[in-house]
């Protein structure tokens, strides 16, 4: 009896235990990192397999780099510098190795040697200790003479590490390297463009039968994806063209344009649709151009805005999407994802997105067909510029980025645990609900989400009042097709502005 009460205990300790860990996995926090004569850049985050995560960031006033290792807790457990000797090292890209290479990273980082020599790649190895294990430098000896960095995406895919390597002669953009190397760091394949057919590319990702999708700009007003084949051959190429929305019989339109290959990204969802979050310019017949952020789904025909789901940012502010990589998901069941889509939002878009000025992060939770779970502002009253966001395994996010000290000159690293119900329970961090509106486009009714509208007021894109309502729910049947603005104000006295399009 007394060895059956003994079992009993240990397994309620272990479940306890096991509550606790679950339980502290779920916690948010946030947690910031500075270093006097040190401006950290964040450039990557991730979650390991154990639960940790792991956050790297540049120096723009120094010539290295640094990983930061947090607990799934808050707890800051390794910083470690990387260093190379007569070389400026750029880490931009974290990558974790399948789970057989015992949770091992890879950091990818971008060498200029500083006597001017060929640049190079260089493919860093890690423990879950972050103990180096292996490192090599790879001349990028397919650059032309001259060339310098312009830009780097990564991917790890099957056994290889593929990248989009971006060359550069002066200040201008130059060629785009496709390239796969093995795990040891040694180049298996080389394709090159030339900036007439890829003129930036904005991010990698895996495509269906392992293949690789690469979402980039071929132009003005023109982005897509191309689809290669693991031996880099192109396969396909979809392209992405500004598309128009009519308003009405009287000729106005609203005009949306795909911007920025910083702040736009796309991804492929398991059942095969392509997702992209991206920086858009909105300009109407009456209007000058204005900025947001859009999160769109792709069926099948990418030209048509009707077989896509949009979900507009847009709050009496400008929202850019996050810097590096402002989309992730993580797959819940063999029929849906989760979506986290961030934003950064900045008061003052004269200004520019680096401004001594309020700002604030702005998240979005989504299922695979966009509908919104939640929509939150958080930090408010800081420089707080995020730059990636990560889909954890316990259903929430992190946001990781760069905290600005503008009179210092000097960028700090912060990283925003979110949990999966919106909520982060740190008595500093300000959280807000910011309305939205579903479905969008709409043919008959829109739903206000996210806060207890009051009243709403639905103006044209000529400022003029068309329209009154209360409630969460608006009836829009009587309005002609076109693009909307809805000034909603909450039950606390908040307005938020939201654009809608009715396309019936």
């Amino acid at each position: 009896m007394n060895n059956i009460n003994t079992i009993k205990l240990i397994l309620l300790f272990l479940l306890l235990g096991h509550l606790d860990a679950a339980n502290a996995q779920n916690e948010g926090f946030l947690v910031t990192f500075s270093e006097e004569g040190h401006s950290w850049l964040v450039t990557d985050a991730l979650e390991t397999y154990s639960g940790d995560f792991v956050i790297c960031s540049y120096d723009r006033l120094g010539e290295g780099s640094l990983l930061l290792k947090i607990s799934a807790e808050g707890d800051i457990l390794a910083i470690i510098p990387v260093l190379a000797a007569d070389t400026i090292l750029h880490a931009c890209r974290l990558l974790q190795m399948p789970e057989e290479k015992e949770g091992e990273l890879v950091v990818a980082c971008l060498c200029t040697p500083s006597d001017g020599s060929r640049p190079a790649l260089q493919f860093i190895r890690f423990d879950e200790d972050l103990n180096i294990t292996s490192s090599k430098m790879i001349p990028c000896t397919f650059f032309d003479e001259g060339n310098r960095w312009y830009d780097a995406k990564f991917l790890l895919l099957n056994t290889s590490i593929f990248a989009a390597l971006t060359s550069k002669y002066l200040d201008m953009p130059k060629s785009i390297f496709l390239t796969q190397f093995d795990f040891d760091g040694n180049l298996l394949n080389c394709q090159r463009w030339e900036r007439d057919s890829i003129r930036s590319v904005c991010n990698l990702f895996p495509a269906e039968d392992k293949r690789i999708g690469l979402f980039g700009s071929f132009g003005p007003s023109h982005m897509g994806f191309l689809i290669f084949d693991t031996s880099l051959q192109l396969i396909s190429r979809d392209s992405l063209f500004q598309w128009s929305v009519p308003v009405g019989n009287n000729g106005d339109y609203c005009h949306y344009d795909i911007h920025d290959m910083i702040n736009s990204q796309a991804a492929k969802f398991p059942n095969g649709s392509n997702i992209v979050s991206a920086r858009v310019l909105v300009s109407t017949a009456y209007s000058d151009y204005d900025r947001s952020a859009i999160l769109a789904k792709y069926e099948n025909d990418f030209h048509q805005p009707e077989d896509m789901l949009i979900i507009e940012h847009m709050n009496d502010s400008v929202e850019y999407p996050a810097f590096n990589r402002s989309m992730d998901f993580r797959e819940t069941s063999e029929m849906g994802c989760d979506v986290f889509q961030c934003s950064i939002l900045n008061e003052h878009p004269e200004i520019g997105m680096l401004q001594p000025y309020p700002t604030g992060i702005v998240v979005t939770k989504t299922d695979q067909d966009l509908n919104i779970e939640w929509k939150k502002r958080f930090l408010r009253d800081g420089n707080y510029q995020a730059m990636v966001i990560n889909a954890t395994s316990d259903g929430g996010c992190l946001v990781a980025g760069s905290l600005g000290d503008f009179q210092a000159r000097r960028f700090d690293v912060f990283a925003l645990k979110i949990n999966a119900d919106g909520t982060v329970g740190v008595d500093e961090i300000q959280e807000e609900n910011m309305a939205y509106v579903y479905p969008n486009p709409a043919k008959e009714t829109v739903n206000i989400g996210g806060v207890e509208a009051e009243e709403t007021v639905a103006y044209n894109t000529l400022g003029q009042r068309v329209m009154s309502f209360r409630g969460n729910e608006v009836n829009v049947e009587t309005l002609a097709d076109g693009v909307y603005l809805l000034r909603v104000t909450d039950g606390k006295g908040m307005t938020h502005t939201i654009r809608i399009v009715v396309n019936k």
